[in-house]
């Protein structure tokens, strides 16, 4: 099974507005109202690929009706903590450029925190565990490194996507795969990284804190792999018009981990991967398989020496 831990996800309203400015009243064509947070946008993808996968975390209020509800629609399982409050709403504004703005989900306490690990205590060896995004308000920084700890101690695999921090406070336990982007990365080391050879080296740098695979996506650059086994894969992206760039790296990351889990073949995953962000780039959402097969005869892969 593939769960999915979403701490802190969000209801995203995507709309558009021309002639934008600020301190003046704005309108917005008709917005779409999607659910959000990194690790539903994972679970959205897996089920939209076949993969049997449950969604965990913390909802509240209207806005967790919303994601349950429209989890539902999808027939995609979940089991979150129901807490006081709501939670957030994030807004995906396009004009000349993208603009998000992120809302504030209701704080959880202790006795939701608890809860919550408790539901971590059904995995198993078979089982994949992506922890993605941040904290929610009311749980600190720490409990982020303790569930990675509970999932490494249950034997299941791990998969991390977060920042720069909780990153690195989890590398310790293994994570099967971490997948910062360019900039990202040199923020773990406080660098600003120029050109492959640079990625290459702090890529490994993670490696030897401890994960076994390191993907940096670039952008329109394509995305870097560095494997278990030392190997260097790089990609290149599709062509498309861009709808939004909103879940493409987690789009990009479950599709890695499934293909893998399927094929046991780093360059299909990465070229799947790659794929699955173009596919989710191109369209209102989270991509469907359809068109990640329709995207696949423009992705190469090329092993680097």
């Amino acid at each position: 099974m593939y769960y999915t831990i979403t701490l802190n996800p969000a209801v995203d309203m995507l709309t558009k507005a021309s002639n934008f400015s600020l301190g003046k009243l704005n309108r917005t064509q008709e917005a779409k109202y999607v659910v959000g947070g990194k690790g539903i946008n994972i679970s959205i993808l897996l089920n939209n690929i076949g993969e049997k996968t449950k969604a965990l975390g913390f909802v509240a209020g209207f806005t967790g009706y919303f994601i349950k509800s429209e989890l539902d629609k999808l027939d995609i399982e979940h089991d979150f903590v129901e807490t006081l409050g709501t939670t957030r709403i994030n807004m995906k504004l396009t004009t000349d450029t993208e603009t998000e703005i992120n809302g504030q989900s209701s704080a959880v306490n202790v006795e939701n925190i608890s809860e919550f690990f408790a539901k971590l205590d059904v995995l198993t060896t078979e089982d994949v565990v992506f922890l993605s995004g941040n904290v929610i308000a009311g749980m600190e920084l720490e409990d982020f490194k303790k569930i990675a700890e509970k999932v490494a101690d249950k034997g299941a695999t791990l998969v991390v996507d977060s920042n720069k921090d909780l990153v690195l406070d989890t590398l310790q336990y293994k994570p099967f795969v971490v997948k910062p982007n360019e900039f990202e990365l040199g923020e773990m080391f406080g660098i600003t990284l120029n050109g492959l050879e640079e990625i290459l080296v702090y890529a490994r740098k993670l490696q030897e804190r401890g994960a076994q695979n390191v993907l940096v996506s670039r952008g329109a650059k394509g995305a870097i792999l560095l494997t278990e086994n030392d190997e260097v894969l790089e990609v290149n992206v599709a062509e498309g018009k861009i709808v939004s760039t909103v879940a493409a790296g987690d789009s990009m990351l479950a599709m890695f981990v499934a293909k893998y889990n399927e094929t046991k073949d780093y360059a299909e995953a990465l070229k799947y991967a790659s794929a699955a962000g173009g596919a989710t780039s191109f369209s209102v959402g989270v991509g469907s398989k359809e068109l990640i097969e329709e995207l696949l005869p423009q992705i190469k892969v090329k092993k680097l020496k």
